[in-house]
């Protein structure tokens, strides 16, 4: 996977994702500050950046407003944090979705051959969960 040479690799990189400004409680497309991304059509682009070029997180919501990422990046514009709610079948969860996260190592967002730390899926301890909630729009 990698970051495939990005932006925090120094490249110059099309910026295939644009703010997602469709749900009515969050008509400027951020929650709490944080954008909500989307792909742009016919990018082929559905996730989250690999790096970011501005921003220290994004979010991806499901087509309905429910929360479905979120990515943290370094001041090096460096994934290094991604929190998913979606079902993880590796947690137990073969049916309903659950947050969970996966950390990455630094050379993930720095190499294009697919080297670099992502590790399993991890429950989100409760702590997390209570901090960040109020990114978690539509969460149980």
């Amino acid at each position: 996977m990698g970051g495939r040479g990005t932006f925090a690799a120094g490249k110059k990189v099309a910026y295939t994702y644009e703010v997602d400004t469709r749900f009515d409680f969050a008509p400027d497309g951020k929650i709490e500050g944080v954008k909500i991304l989307k792909g742009i059509d016919g990018t082929g682009k559905h996730g989250l950046p690999e790096s970011s070029h501005s921003s220290w997180a994004y979010i991806k919501l499901n087509p309905d407003g429910t929360f479905r990422e979120m990515r943290f990046y370094d001041k090096q514009h460096r994934l290094f944090l991604e929190i998913g709610y979606h079902i993880e079948k590796s947690l137990g969860s073969p049916e309903k979705p659950i947050l969970h996260y996966h950390t990455y190592g630094k050379e993930f967002s720095m190499t294009k051959d697919g080297k670099g730390g992502r590790s399993d899926a991890i429950k989100l301890p409760g702590g997390m969960k209570k901090k960040l909630s109020k990114y978690f729009k539509g969460v149980e």
